[in-house]
């Protein structure tokens, strides 16, 4: 798990426990407190997409990694190092599919 899904698990079991002491005792405190648990709920949903869509974003992250070194592996080296050799600059790229 990520980081971002972990702080979202974390936000969720906390605003679940201190909104559950506070909704089920019958202690005298602020109502205002009760909102905890339904933002408990909304991180709980946030834990759950977000791990969900872990590791569709590693393989996309993979994917692009290995088409942006697809790409500079078939670049001409004047297109990577233009030269400055005054006048007017022309870089040639050669058109790859990917």
């Amino acid at each position: 798990m990520t980081k971002l899904t972990k702080l979202f698990l974390a936000l969720s079991l906390v605003g679940f426990a201190i909104g559950g002491v506070i909704d089920f005792s019958s202690a005298p405190l602020d109502p205002k407190w009760t909102v905890l648990m339904p933002l408990g709920a909304v991180f709980f949903g946030l834990f759950l997409v977000s791990l969900m869509l872990e590791k569709e974003m590693a393989a996309f992250n993979r994917e692009e990694t290995e088409k942006l070194q697809l790409v500079r592996q078939e670049a001409p080296a004047s297109a990577r190092q233009p030269s400055h050799s005054g006048g007017q600059r022309t870089t040639q790229l050669k058109e790859s599919t990917l």
